[in-house]
């Protein structure tokens, strides 16, 4: 449906939701008092429904504000009251496998645009519903029989050259929303960080300290040990030829006392001869 016409501005709002974050951290509460202005028409889905519907501006209040909203999730239950809802950006909602391309939210911000004004008549207002229905549900969905100009909304948009509207998404539990950005919201919003390498700091080298200049300590001599006798040089003496035997004549401890006891018997066998001179020379004299 895009041509290349509306490239750049396609560009220019998926930059602008990027830029759009979660308005508050805190759920909001929505209330769906339905359709206020609009037509029933029938429709068919791929998940099997087939019936007639409402389609047209949705009478809702946000946290107690009225707004008007365009459902952007016709495979979901309106429910009458929910506080789970968060607003988001159109590229966020509603939930997959049809949640939105940046091209398709680019036309629901040129349809809104073109066609959107709070006292639109009935016929109008389904319509336009219908064509955004169209582009959310491509082909699982599809519209029987009257569409109230949905297809000449949707061809109008190839020849669309001005700016798309303001608009944001509610989703929660229930349906999903588009809504033209309430005043004021958009300071609320948090940029959503892009994803960036974490740069990898440059190793820096490590400065050697250098050292003080200290006086070297002057090692302890070593004591030298005593040398030994030097053996003279020559050839070593020949040792003798095995050991020297004990002399044979060296009695042992045991024969001590015999050795006294003749050398005491010699003694007075010199005492008596010595005695017996003296008379013997007595007797030659007398002769």
């Amino acid at each position: 449906m895009p041509n290349a016409g509306r490239t750049a501005r396609t560009l220019s709002v998926v930059t602008a939701l990027g830029l759009v974050a979660t308005i508050s951290a805190q759920a909001h509460l929505v209330e769906d008092f339905g359709v206020r202005r609009g037509a029933p028409a029938h429709i068919s889905l791929s998940t099997g429904f087939n019936g007639f519907v409402g389609a047209g501006i949705k009478k809702i209040q946000v946290d107690g504000v009225q707004m008007d909203a365009f459902c952007i999730d016709p495979f979901t239950m309106a429910l009458r009251s929910s506080p789970g809802y968060k607003f988001v950006p159109l590229t966020k909602a509603p939930e997959s496998p049809f949640t939105l391309r940046a091209s398709e939210a680019t036309e629901i911000s040129d349809l809104w645009a073109m066609f959107y004004n709070p006292g639109m008549k009935e016929n109008k207002a389904a319509g336009l519903q219908l064509a955004i229905w169209e582009i959310v549900g491509g082909d699982d969905f599809s519209v029987i029989g009257k569409d109230y100009g949905a297809s000449l909304m949707l061809a109008a948009l190839r020849s669309y050259s001005g700016p798309g509207a303001g608009l944001i998404a509610l989703t929660g539990p229930g349906q999903d929303y588009v809504v033209l950005t309430p005043p004021g919201q958009g300071d609320e919003s948090t940029p959503t960080p892009r994803p960036h390498s974490t740069p990898t700091p440059t190793p820096h080298p490590t400065a050697t300290p250098t050292p003080s200049t200290h006086s070297t300590p002057t090692s302890t001599p070593t004591p030298t040990s005593t040398p030994c006798p030097t053996r003279p040089p020559g050839p070593p003496p020949t040792p003798p030829p095995g050991p020297t035997p004990p002399p044979h004549s060296v009695p042992d401890g045991g024969s001590t006392f015999p050795l006294f006891a003749f050398a005491i018997m010699a003694l007075l066998a010199i005492n008596k001869i010595g005695y017996l001179v003296p008379a013997f020379t007595r007797v030659q004299t007398r002769r």
